[in-house]
């Protein structure tokens, strides 16, 4: 896909120019920066880096939890039950959905209506569950993702919610809260593409943590989709961190701010505050596994609400 499309821009490049990929120099930076504008990506100008105590912790923490596996008679399904509660209730608040955690696990375990709550809201927590459920699919595969599961996320995940489920966008679009200009709609199949060959080339440079945090910022500013992008890019996120056997990252409804933040900090190139904000949402989800790892096998699970609380999280 990548050599048809320097082909045709070498033959033709009128038609280049006409089909909208040659751009501002700002769009250019982008495709370079985020994406690579071949499979041999430039080398960060400022290499990312954990802070060290964090990344101590997270190396002892991840040790601790490998110790642990395989993991005993019923945790894995329960861990996949309860973690798909929470990352569906944190990933939707953070795109502003009002549905708090105990009611999520009732829409999506329940399958019972809440009053005071959209349709919409309530269909964007089940497909979330059901993507998350083919999330653990993915994870459970050594078979390399491709742009079909890309857009096979995106279906479930806003499926009856927007008709452009499972399509990238054709229309222009923006990052609201950003400045940053997007690449045009015809350039989002190649930069998807580029990603991908990011993941499997030079990323590999990176240790999984910042290589994941790196590939969501580069995805989310992308922005392949007319909607769902954060929450497809916190999917994709999670699918690259459970294949390298960390747990999945808990990126909080509370850190909104600091989410945003960080994103846009980014988009400046500077890539320690995301690199570190993941870091932190790993480790939280890590805390999440050893705390069930660490019961006792005949002890009942906490409610939802009451273990957030114990593991340092929010469960509103």
């Amino acid at each position: 896909m990548l050599e048809d499309f320097c082909n045709v821009a070498s033959r033709n490049p009128k038609e280049y120019n006409s089909i909208g990929f040659v751009c501002s120099n700002q769009i250019n930076r982008i495709i370079l920066r985020v994406a690579g504008a071949t499979l041999r990506d430039e080398p960060l100008p400022n290499q990312p880096r954990l802070d060290k105590r964090l990344a101590e912790r997270l190396s002892r923490k991840k040790t601790t939890l490998d110790s642990y596996r395989p993991f005993r008679p019923g945790i894995t399904q329960r861990l996949h039950e309860d973690v798909r509660i929470q990352l569906t209730y944190h990933s939707n608040a953070l795109e502003g959905n009002t549905l708090n955690l105990r009611e999520t696990q009732i829409v999506i375990e329940e399958g019972i209506a809440i009053g005071g709550h959209s349709l919409h809201e309530h269909l964007e927590a089940t497909n979330h569950a059901e993507a998350f459920d083919y999330l653990r699919i993915l994870v459970e595969t050594t078979t390399p993702f491709t742009i079909e599961t890309i857009l096979t996320l995106h279906s479930l995940v806003l499926k009856t919610l927007n008709p452009t489920a499972g399509q990238f966008r054709t229309t222009p679009d923006r990052i609201c809260g950003s400045d940053l200009a997007l690449p045009h709609s015809t350039q989002v199949p190649t930069m998807v593409a580029q990603w991908i060959a990011w993941l499997r080339g030079d990323g590999l440079f990176y240790e999984p943590v910042i290589r994941a945090a790196l590939a969501y910022h580069r995805f989310v500013a992308v922005h392949p989709f007319e909607d769902g992008n954060g929450r497809i890019g916190r999917l994709l996120l999670n699918l690259l961190l459970m294949r390298d056997g960390y747990a999945p990252a808990f990126l909080l409804r509370s850190w909104a701010e600091r989410h945003r933040s960080a994103l846009r900090a980014a988009d400046q190139g500077k890539y320690n505050p995301i690199v570190n904000l993941i870091g932190q949402a790993v480790e939280a989800g890590l805390d999440f596994y050893l705390e069930a790892c660490n019961a006792p096998p005949d002890e009942r699970y906490q409610p939802l609400p009451e273990l957030a609380r114990s593991t340092g999280r929010d469960p509103n």
